[in-house]
């Protein structure tokens, strides 16, 4: 980040914010799409977002999702039994230590979370068929921006931990 100085700190604080008031404004936007699986699926965030991180891991041990969300071993099982009793993850003896369960998508959990990863793509690529060359160039430009902060923030967060 570049340094700026008086008004230049007004006009960086109104571009975020104005950025952000148009995230919002799509947010509100795409919680109208009802044949969005995201939208149907009888899912809380938490239990979402286990789904997410097994989709990424392959399945993983109860206290590692504990620990990688944040939240007590108790919050997991209680998360993995909820989604267990919906057939979208199966808990299962792991084959190095039979003292550790391991959780894992079902079938009908990987295609939930296949069915949602391709409605947002699909969704994704209507909206920029509709804009024009110069507008995806912009956007390009724009994504890839935020990508560059993104790995920069990663990075740091990993040198911290380090």
């Amino acid at each position: 980040m570049g340094p700026d100085v008086g008004d230049g700190d007004d006009e960086r604080e109104a571009a975020i914010a104005r950025i952000m008031g148009a995230r919002r404004r799509m947010a509100h936007l795409f919680a109208f799409i009802r044949s969005d699986p995201l939208l149907t699926a009888n899912l809380t965030m938490p239990q979402f977002r286990l789904l997410l991180v097994l989709a990424l891991r392959g399945g993983a041990a109860s206290h590692d999702l504990a620990e990688s969300m944040g939240v007590s071993l108790a919050t997991i099982t209680g998360i993995v039994d909820r989604l267990a009793a919906q057939d979208l993850v199966t808990r299962r003896e792991d084959p190095r230590d039979r003292r550790v369960r391991r959780v894992e998508l079902t079938a009908a959990g990987r295609g939930l979370v296949d069915d949602i990863a391709a409605a947002g793509t699909a969704s994704q690529r209507r909206l920029l068929d509709r804009l024009s060359l110069d507008d995806l160039a912009i956007l390009e430009r724009a994504f890839g921006l935020l990508a560059d902060a993104a790995e920069a923030e990663r990075a740091e967060a990993r040198d911290i931990d380090d």
